[in-house]
């Protein structure tokens, strides 16, 4: 697989002259909608892209394809499918959001187990309802900045304020910078090129992602029980080694590698960092524009 290149791709600068002025950001998001497909826009209902990602987890890379189904208003469908750096082993991980409705789904692997985040501060036990909520805010999060990423507009199911944060600096272009909040904390911001008015990045604050992986001996492949038993062993140490207090961290989507596809210019690459370290390159290869998805398409499989 391809080395994936680690450098520092951004140069993002404090924000000057912060301004918490609506009218400035309608203005700004109004050129930038224009930029991108003006009318064409509103007429987008779905959304199915193909491309390829590389991955950096822990001391391994990984990388695959994926494959992003969005149907408005609140469908939104990622399937990576996976191999490991010199395991000669393949994943298939699926998430889902469908409504008020979340779902994960892992298969093959090899008896390799991957989990990200999980638990409360401390160690502490979340209940089956506390982790199905964590879970939906986090895929509705995701969600959001997709739409935000691509179409310019959040779910119409989620109420999101815009303010105009003023000015700064991506890559030594000049860029308007655009805050929207939401419920539940939600909060990121959206820098757009001057020139242009395409969108350059998407900024966001999180807790630090925690990433713990867990290999059966022997290369059989585990039955569904060994599975569950890894995963459950796997999330209850994540759990107890969990810090009292998360680490917030900046995370970065850099919009690259614009394209024109049904007359709407959509990013082709999108490079995600963690402070200034580069986590994931998703190199697009396909975007279709409106497609017709199977009634059961964001169906737990």
């Amino acid at each position: 697989m391809k080395k994936l290149i680690l450098p520092l791709l951004l140069s993002v600068f404090a924000v000057t002259n912060v301004l918490a002025n609506d009218s400035r950001a309608e203005e700004v998001l109004k050129q930038a909608r224009e930029a991108v497909g003006g009318e064409r826009l509103q007429k987008i209902e779905s959304i199915h892209i193909n491309g390829q990602y590389r991955r950096v987890l822990g001391d391994r890379q990984m990388g695959g394809d994926r494959e992003i189904s969005i149907s408005l208003p609140d469908k939104y469908l990622v399937e990576d499918s996976m191999s490991m750096g010199g395991m000669g082993t393949s994943m298939l991980n699926t998430r889902g959001l469908n409504g008020e409705r979340t779902w994960t789904s892992s298969s093959g692997g090899g008896g390799m187990v991957i989990r990200f985040g999980g638990g409360g501060p401390g160690g502490a036990q979340l209940t089956p309802e506390q982790m199905e909520a964590a879970q939906r805010r986090m895929f509705q999060a995701e969600f959001t900045r997709y739409l935000m990423a691509m179409l310019l507009h959040p779910p119409s199911s989620l109420q999101v304020e815009f303010k105009y944060a003023g000015e700064s600096d991506v890559d030594d272009l000049p860029v308007d910078v655009v805050e929207a909040t939401g419920p539940d904390r939600f909060s990121m911001r959206l820098f757009f090129d001057k020139k242009t008015h395409l969108p350059l990045l998407l900024s966001y604050r999180g807790p630090k992602p925690r990433i713990m992986t867990m290999t059966r001996q022997g290369g059989a492949r585990p039955n569904p029980e060994e599975l569950k038993k890894a995963r459950d062993e796997a999330e209850k140490k994540m759990q107890a080694e969990a810090p009292a207090v998360p680490e917030e961290v900046d995370f970065f989507i850099r919009l690259s590698d614009h394209k024109k596809v049904d007359g709407v210019m959509l990013p082709h690459k999108l490079t995600f960092l963690t402070d200034t370290e580069v986590s994931e390159e998703f190199e697009i290869s396909k975007i279709q524009v409106n497609p017709q998805f199977k009634a059961d398409k964001f169906e737990k499989h």
